[in-house]
């Protein structure tokens, strides 16, 4: 034993008397580099058990097809989300709530119907136009309440039951389609910036008997005399144009149409009316909501109408499809970088709506908008854009990342945190590394979340694979959902959750390449069924993807491409 304590004894000496400054940087290191992983180390913005079942499958399956997901929101044998769960003022909390319809959503705007936290007038949102470079124009809510009604009224006095709307992003495009479900008539989003002839025969094509457009973007003579239902044009021009005479009719179709411009038809109404709604019509006599499907541009697409009902499914499962901490809130500015004529991004407006969210509206919103210019002037929090929009960003500052080394690491660094399940923030060490990442609005660090969407069998939006996903995630610094859509299902088939940041291997085969399309949301749910060259078997589902719900027009839509449920429960294209 004293032998031993001599050894360590002399040990311990031999290590003091080789001591030098070398040493001590050493150990400093040690520590510093032991001090640092643990208090680096923390949990995953979601339990990994969760990405790893993320919807429920039936216990049985039918011949030829598969089981059918759904999202754990709704578990088989209870139905699945019909509504908004509307309940009158100073209801109970238990009283069961209706299911609703546009209606509501305006009613809730204005807190005619509050909030289940018990909201009050000052947590309800504005809804604000941004224009170029200048402030943001705020619209007072009893002002659009009173174009809801003038527009209503002077639709119903020509007796017009169909209205194509082609305009851009405006708040106009929203006060006509409240006035459609005020007022008992279908409204029909019609795609901005088209040729002439397309524009037309979409016109013919969904029966329209009312039109309102911007002034200038469509001939006037062309479309009475080519659409033929026609009965009503109501012209929406900008305050720099109102000097003009917009309702002058061409001699060799007047008396065709009843030409008139917006701001005139809202001036010149009734003050009785006010900024009051009007009076309730039976839920049977609620119009529907049209939109155009477009393969590409060039094309006229397919028509497709929704009721009400279908709408207010889809609004109700994207208000409960984020974690409760991170849902739509009065908190929240909501941009919309795409534009509204897609169901997607109406269905995410009007949701943001319903939760009093604040509102931009851009009318320079597109498929193909650059997201830095057009959120320059805003701070949002919450941004729907194309994936066009968002394919083009990840490859400018992918281009930028590749092109330094100190780049690559810094990026490469965060990319190991998105792995580890955390979204990266800012620390010491990215602080000191030149990371590429862009600042979307005027206040960098606010966007909290931005949805994009796949259209299925559209050329249209490119491809977006699971790791362009992820360097979005970084180059953004916010959260991204991916989402599925089909002409037949009102806002999305299915989307992914906000906290799976994983890079996945089960991508698509063949010329494009797409992330996984996460799990159904609470309005539908999916299978699969066989086809020529794919069959279903109890170890793998693969087949056509088949869509059904209150969300879904005649209850079942086959979508026409074929996809694989993932061993995790999320759907990807074969």
């Amino acid at each position: 034993m004293a032998k031993l304590v001599d050894d360590l004894d002399a040990l311990l000496a031999s290590l003091i008397a080789g001591w030098n400054v070398y040493s001590s940087v050493l150990l400093g290191l040690m520590v510093l580099f032991v001090v640092y992983a643990i208090s680096s180390a923390q949990d995953p913005d979601t339990h990994p058990m969760i990405l790893l079942r993320q919807a429920a499958p039936s216990m049985v399956r039918q011949p030829g097809e598969s089981a059918t997901y759904r999202s754990h929101e709704v578990p088989h044998s209870y139905p699945l989300k019909t509504g908004l769960n509307v309940k009158a003022p100073g209801a109970p909390p238990y009283t069961a709530g209706k299911n609703g319809d546009l209606r509501d959503i305006w009613r809730r705007v204005l807190g005619i119907i509050p909030r289940e936290q018990a909201g009050t007038k000052s947590q309800m949102g504005k809804i604000f136009t941004v224009l170029g470079r200048g402030k943001p124009t705020e619209h007072e809510l009893d002002q659009i309440t009173r174009e809801i009604n003038s527009i209503g009224e002077s639709i119903k006095s020509h007796g017009g039951k169909r209205v194509a709307v082609y305009l851009p992003n405006r708040i106009e495009l929203l006060a006509t389609l409240f006035a459609g479900a005020f007022y008992g008539f279908s409204v029909t989003l019609l795609p901005y910036n088209q040729s002439h002839p397309i524009v037309i025969e979409q016109l013919n094509r969904v029966g329209a008997d009312t039109l309102i457009g911007e002034a200038g973007s469509l001939p006037l003579a062309d479309a009475v005399k080519s659409a033929t239902k026609l009965k009503q044009v109501i012209w929406v021009v900008e305050e720099t144009s109102r000097h003009m005479d917009w309702t002058d009719v061409p001699s060799d179709v007047g008396g065709q149409a009843d030409v008139s411009v917006w701001h005139e038809l809202v001036s010149d109404h009734p003050g009785s009316l006010g900024a009051s709604l009007p009076d309730e019509i039976p839920s049977s006599s609620l119009g529907t909501v049209g939109f155009i499907w477009q393969q590409n541009p060039n094309a006229v697409g397919s028509f497709t109408e929704f009721t009400q009902a279908q709408l207010v499914a889809a609004i109700s499962a994207q208000l409960s499809a984020l974690p409760i901490n991170h849902r739509f809130s009065p908190s929240d500015l909501f941009f919309s970088a795409d534009s509204l004529d897609s169901s997607y991004t109406l269905i995410l407006t009007l949701a943001a709506l319903f939760s009093h969210c604040s509102l931009a509206i851009n009318s320079v919103a597109n498929a193909d908008v650059n997201l830095d210019v057009s959120t320059s002037f805003i701070a949002p929090t919450i941004v729907v854009a194309s994936a066009k929009s968002l394919s083009n960003l990840h490859a400018e500052n992918h281009a930028s990342m590749r092109s330094s080394s100190l780049k690559r690491l810094a990026h490469s660094t965060q990319s190991t945190v998105l792995a580890a399940g955390r979204m990266p923030k800012p620390s010491l060490l990215s602080s000191i590394l030149p990371s590429e990442r862009t600042s979307l609005g005027n206040t960098p660090g606010k966007l909290r979340l931005v949805y994009v969407a796949e259209r299925v069998g559209s050329d249209v939006t490119p491809p977006l694979s699971s790791e362009e996903l992820v360097n979005l995630r970084i180059f953004m610094g916010t959260r991204i959902v991916y989402s599925l859509t089909a002409p037949q299902v009102a806002g999305a088939v299915c989307q992914t959750g906000m906290f799976d940041y994983r890079t996945q291997k089960h991508e698509s085969g063949g010329k494009k390449q797409y992330g996984h399309f996460g799990v159904p949301l609470s309005c539908v749910e999916i299978k699969v069924v066989d086809t020529a060259q794919h069959r279903t078997t109890d170890e793998k589902a693969v087949g056509e993807i088949v869509a059904s719900g209150p969300a879904v027009v005649g209850g079942e839509a086959k979508l026409g491409v074929n996809g694989q449920f993932n061993d995790d429960g999320t759907l990807s294209y074969v």
